[in-house]
């Protein structure tokens, strides 16, 4: 979306809303989050402070925009965790084609390495109010599907009798936290593979 942004002086200069939250999405990935200033922004970027005051608020409304274009753009696949109905065959599916998507992105130098949403989760309370809701809401999304395919399979009887749901979904949910780390340190995919498989023979049946 291309809006006009009036300048103190001088005639109002065009603004793309959309761009401009890309491109700060891509150097907050590139650089950190906390090791990149709202002056370093605003230079990167070529849009003055004022600009990005008027259309975001503060440091914190651009942070939280740039965290959730980040999160849009990331492929859950949520459709693969029911493909079969079978909870094993399902996990694994998904998390076979997550790991091949990191190990693709990680060969592609082009890419930024590591994951943005992750960083601000552990920035914590070094990052905005706006830009915790943000990171909240996305990494509860992802509990949350975790949560409803378990449930699923728990009443199918495809879980370890007696289970603790709500930590199988967090050990579930925290092998993402594993797969983005492990292929930064060069491990074989196919180790990824099995130690994942081994997580999800952990609360099947």
């Amino acid at each position: 979306m291309t809006e006009l942004a009036s300048k103190s002086i001088g005639r109002p200069v065009s603004f793309d809303r959309t761009s401009t939250i890309e491109a700060a999405t891509n150097l907050y990935w590139q650089s950190g989050v906390a090791a990149t200033s709202f002056n370093e922004v605003s230079r990167a970027l070529g849009v003055s402070k004022p600009t990005l005051y008027r259309y975001f608020g503060d440091e914190d409304g651009l942070v939280s925009a740039a965290i959730e274009h980040y999160v849009s753009q990331r492929t859950l696949y949520a459709d693969l965790l029911g493909a079969t109905g079978d909870i094993r065959t399902d996990l694994n599916a998904w998390f076979d084609k997550q790991i091949d998507d990191l190990y693709e992105k990680h060969a592609d130098a082009s890419m930024p390495t590591g994951c943005l949403l992750m960083e601000c989760v552990q920035l914590g309370n070094a990052i905005g109010e706006k830009s915790r809701a943000t990171v909240h809401q996305a990494v509860q999304g992802i509990l949350d599907m975790f949560e409803e395919r378990l449930k699923a399979a728990e009443a199918a009887g495809q879980l370890r009798p007696g289970i603790d749901l709500n930590a199988a979904v967090r050990l579930v949910a925290g092998q993402t936290i594993i797969a983005k780390n492990v292929v930064l340190i060069g491990e074989p995919k196919e180790n990824l593979k099995r130690m994942v498989a081994l997580a999800i023979d952990g609360i099947t049946a």
